[in-house]
């Protein structure tokens, strides 16, 4: 062991990057990176099967579908996923909380729980819609700009997709029906797509989609974010009052 760490500070020795902010769950973060790797490992060779499936590739698709056998890497999600929960669970009652929303299984609650890692650092809602990605800047929801630095966490944002996934697969009350009545009002709204001058549509079916989306997923993590303060007992400085749940 000793022997080990030993080559890797040697390997790091040269890494200039500054240290990262101590987290309040580290176990539950290891335990998400473990999962994360395994499942991005995994994703590179079904992409190199399928790949080769379709004829875009020379390569043998029975040969990616064999690593993923030997290596055993459904297994080792599944194991990982394990870790993830049981680590999750000790984040406190706001793991409880998730659970009973239908489409928060055990998985997605822990990914959630990992990114966020501790609800006090964000003292308004705002700042958790930031750090998820649904910021709203000038009137605009904030994107990305080439050449600067994320001001967002892209994997949360992508895990409050998949939430949002799960929430329309199931049917998930409460948050499904703001997602219908907002995409219904927006049409309401803007009846006909309209076509601007660079040729481009907006307000069509998708546009909507995405507007009642994103509107969904905001209600949910203003919800997550008050019920995990007055969980850990933190102040509540925002008037909000959750409408759902």
């Amino acid at each position: 062991m000793s022997q080990r760490l030993s080559e890797t500070h040697h390997e790091c020795a040269s890494d200039r990057r500054p240290d990262p902010k101590p987290r309040k769950h580290p176990q539950l973060w290891q335990a998400y990176l473990a999962w994360y790797e395994i499942t991005e490992m995994r994703k590179r060779h079904l992409l190199r099967a399928s790949t080769a499936e379709r004829g875009k590739s020379n390569f043998d698709a029975q040969y990616e579908f064999d690593i993923i056998e030997q290596v055993n890497m459904d297994a080792l999600k599944k194991i990982f996923e394990k870790e993830m929960a049981a680590y999750g669970k000790g984040v406190g009652p706001i793991w409880d909380w998730c659970a009973e929303i239908r489409g928060m299984g055990p998985s997605l609650t822990a990914q959630l729980l990992a990114q966020i890692d501790d609800i006090g650092k964000f003292d308004n809602v705002s700042k958790l819609w930031r750090f998820a990605g649904y910021a709203v800047m000038e009137g605009k929801a904030e994107k990305n700009q080439r050449g600067e630095k994320s001001h967002y966490n892209a994997r949360l944002k992508g895990v409050c997709f998949n939430i949002a996934d799960q929430f329309i697969r199931q049917q998930t009350p409460g948050y499904v029906d703001l997602y219908y009545a907002e995409k219904a009002r927006q049409r309401r709204t803007y009846p006909e797509k309209v076509k601007k001058d660079n040729g481009k549509y907006i307000y069509t079916d998708a546009h909507l989609h995405n507007r009642a989306w994103r509107k969904m997923v905001k209600q949910f993590l203003a919800d997550l974010w008050l019920a995990w303060r007055q969980a850990d007992g933190l102040p509540v400085t925002d008037k909000y009052q959750p409408t759902l749940k």
